[in-house]
């Protein structure tokens, strides 16, 4: 890609997508997974463009929320869902563990795979959404994960097999377990110890009458914005052997990646629109920030580095977002050479969680998104 000739033609703050990146993540999972089904978990990049790729390639969606799934319903070619009841059922994951009541309603007319991990959810889904195939969220540990999410979701691994069974009780339908070892995950531990406990809670009900048929492991899956990021040929090496080990072929296993897929396609090519020199450092203002495509920073706690088109010697500087908050600070460490007002940076592996959560906070515009090689 001429980055410089994108942005002169479009502008910045200019986030550019690239769909080969995409299909080649694809790819890779399927290459490396072989046994694993794969779920794109849009709230990493909800773009319907996105969306409309992985279609084609025979992806299933997770979706947190009604506006999601209907995003994709929306997004995904009418070639690809010919008999919608069972592209709902076979390609769509209602992943949230908390769903809305008016969610709930208006899903019921679909059987869709859901996912529950209290009892009150329970509750619930046995009065406005019945008919749907449930997955029990266990709680795993996620030491090492860059975010961690075991704090807010999933039911202790002890108490799954009592609350799976309420389920069955009350004449509902669990279908599998579910877990998630937090984002970008960097111990490979976390999967392992959460397959050893699924595969203990799968014999377990098994001996009570109940064989449950299906295994999301989540996502997670490590994406290298630095040299701490793992091997994923590693990781993937030992989830097909414990996979195997543990859980004979007709247990269907599933994953949800979403960073994995999009991380990498993204990058941001933005403009310096003021520089200053504070506490004895270069400040460099550009035309985006933390509270747009560079969310990222305070939500999904990466540092993400810029680059420079211009060379020279390099120092140390700050670049900073426009808006009239302090908290709008991207990085106090950027080693840059000097720049000028009308220079350009940019920033690579931005395809996850920043347009996702970007805002227009104090007015200042999105960035505009330019999709290539779709």
């Amino acid at each position: 890609m001429d980055l410089k000739k994108l942005a002169a033609r479009h502008g910045t703050p200019l986030l550019i997508i690239d769909h080969a990146v995409i299909k080649c993540q694809y790819r890779k999972l399927r290459d490396h997974l072989p046994r694993v089904g794969l779920y794109f978990a849009i709230k990493a990049n909800p773009e319907p463009q996105i969306i409309k790729t992985l279609a084609a390639m025979n992806a299933g969606y997770d979706v947190a929320s009604l506006q999601e799934y209907r995003s994709v319903i929306h997004s995904v070619p009418a070639s690809e869902k010919k008999d919608l009841k069972t592209f709902i059922y076979d390609r769509i994951i209602l992943a949230n563990t908390i769903k809305p009541i008016d969610t709930l309603k208006k899903l019921s007319n679909h059987r869709l795979l859901v996912t529950f991990d209290n009892s009150e959810e329970l509750k619930k889904i046995k009065k406005y959404c019945p008919d749907a195939g449930l997955i029990c969220r266990i709680k795993v540990a996620n030491v090492g994960s860059v975010v961690e999410l075991s704090s807010k979701f999933g039911v202790e691994p002890g108490d799954a097999t009592r609350l799976i069974e309420s389920a069955f009780s009350s004449g509902l339908t669990v279908e599998g377990l579910s877990f998630h070892v937090g984002s970008q995950c960097l111990n490979i531990d976390n999967y392992i110890n959460a397959l050893e406990a699924s595969a203990s809670i799968f014999e377990e009900l098994k001996s009570h009458g109940h064989e449950l048929k299906l295994l999301n492991i989540g996502g997670g899956f490590p994406v290298p914005y630095d040299k701490n990021a793992p091997s994923f040929k590693k990781l993937a090496r030992k989830l097909n052997g414990e996979i195997d080990r543990l859980f004979p072929k007709k247990i269907e296993v599933v994953a949800e990646p979403g960073r994995f897929l999009v991380a990498e396609a993204g990058t941001l090519v933005v403009s310096i629109v003021g520089k200053s020199v504070r506490d004895g450092k270069m400040v460099y203002y550009i035309d985006d920030g933390v509270y747009g495509t560079l969310s990222g920073v305070v939500f999904d706690h990466i540092p993400y580095h810029f680059k420079s088109f211009k060379k020279g010697p390099a120092a140390i500087s700050a670049v900073v977002g426009p808006t009239c908050d302090a908290f709008d600070t991207i990085s106090t460490a950027e080693s840059l050479p000097e720049l000028e007002i009308g220079d350009l940076l940019y920033a690579e592996n931005i395809g996850a969680y920043s347009n996702a959560s970007a805002t227009n906070f104090n007015g200042f515009p999105k960035a505009k998104i330019l999709h290539i090689n779709t």
